[in-house]
């Protein structure tokens, strides 16, 4: 089960998986997020779309800022 709001400025995901808040401002996203794997805060550019671009699912929404953060260490 899923439940989530994209409509205010404080975003939020819960999920059988995990957490997922998220808190828009002019200058940046931050990403709160408690998983199986852990607890992960980030700073994303505005207008981020990491969570909608993994369908809502916390799993997904990890792996794919782990796979940024990796990428960016090797380039």
């Amino acid at each position: 089960m899923k439940v989530y709001s994209e409509r205010l400025p404080l975003k939020y995901l819960f999920s059988n998986q995990g957490i997922c808040l998220g808190v828009d401002t002019k200058r940046a996203s931050f990403l709160f997020l408690v998983s199986k794997r852990g607890i992960l805060i980030r700073r994303r550019p505005v207008g981020d779309k990491v969570v909608e671009n993994n369908d809502y699912e916390i799993h997904q929404i990890v792996n794919s800022i782990d796979y940024e953060r990796e990428k960016s260490k090797s380039g």
